[in-house]
């Protein structure tokens, strides 16, 4: 499971759950037709303009009568400088929003999906947090993987996210989706009660039956909790049969900054164990270099160091 790091932004308050509220209601369903918008030239250069001028421009948006054309995204500056273009459009541009949301779920190409997801994705608005929702809570899995990745992405920190998140920690069967409402779930201000109760999820999450799961909740832990009060799940997580286990629960020892014996004699057990990989073995010596260690410590510590070729 790869870790991502998602581009945090608050949005709270009576004025966002109104805003929020008259989004929700007001999203385009997905057999609607593309609303109009007013033509704009948008520079074009190089391959790939054309795609991103069709979404500045309204076209392409399928239709009774309109068939998509061939595309093929550019990932370079100039397709990048228009992307960019595309999001300060969307945040300024009520109808021109709700027109992108449509095209996303009615858009049969991947290449253009992924280009209007990354601008849907960036856009600070109730109308993209409640589409995104909207996906998150449907019954079909590709509709909630698609929204998990994108308030992942977003990171909202919102009541309203939080709520909808935790209770998809809740009641979600797929591990695969689990794992990504979990990494969704981003820290916050929020009141003792609730932290305590996200805490409770992520602790019974930290020992699910898989080890994707088990890895996202470990990471999740360490970010949310600073008190210290989940070091012992954090430990355990040192000796998970799995190792990509072992090494999210590794990179939540050094985020954390948590340094307990526990942790430490963990730690000494993965540089110690000759059937543990190299890569892990040097990752745990990093961390360990932040603890106080004794004299037979730290011998242990140098003789692994030596063997790891470090």
């Amino acid at each position: 499971m790869k870790i991502s790091i998602p581009v945090l932004f608050g949005c709270s308050g009576i004025s966002f759950a109104f805003g929020f509220f008259l989004a929700w209601q007001t999203l385009p369903g997905s057999t609607a037709s593309a609303p109009a918008t007013q033509a704009a030239s948008a520079p074009a250069s190089g391959a790939g303009a054309n795609q991103l001028a069709d979404l500045w421009n309204g076209r392409g948006a399928p239709d009774a009568t309109t068939q998509l054309p061939a595309l093929t995204p550019a990932r370079n500056a100039t397709a990048g400088d228009e992307e960019q273009k595309l999001r300060e459009r969307a945040e300024a541009d009520p109808v021109f929003l709700r027109s992108l949301i449509q095209r996303y779920e009615t858009e049969p190409k991947a290449e253009m999906r992924e280009i209007i997801k990354s601008v849907l994705a960036t856009v600070q608005k109730p109308e993209a947090l409640a589409f995104f929702a909207r996906l998150a809570n449907s019954g079909d899995a590709a509709q909630r993987k698609e929204g998990y990745a994108m308030l992942q992405q977003m990171a909202p920190d919102s009541p309203e996210m939080r709520t909808l998140l935790r209770q998809a920690l809740a009641s979600e069967q797929s591990p695969e989706l689990l794992a990504q409402a979990v990494a969704a779930l981003r820290p916050g201000a929020v009141d003792p009660a609730e932290f305590e109760a996200v805490l409770a999820q992520l602790g019974t999450l930290a020992q699910h039956a898989d080890p994707a799961v088990r890895s996202q909740s470990v990471l999740q832990l360490a970010q949310w909790d600073k008190t210290g009060a989940s070091q012992g799940r954090l430990a355990q997580a040192l000796g998970d049969p799995a190792a990509e286990v072992r090494q999210a629960a590794i990179f939540a020892v050094a985020q954390s900054g948590a340094r307990s014996d526990a942790l430490k004699s963990a730690l000494m057990g993965i540089i110690s164990n000759g059937a543990e990989s190299k890569a892990l073995k040097g990752s745990a010596l990093q961390v360990l270099e932040r603890f106080p260690l004794s004299k037979d410590e730290y011998a242990r510590y140098t003789q692994a160091r030596a063997q790891a070729g470090l």
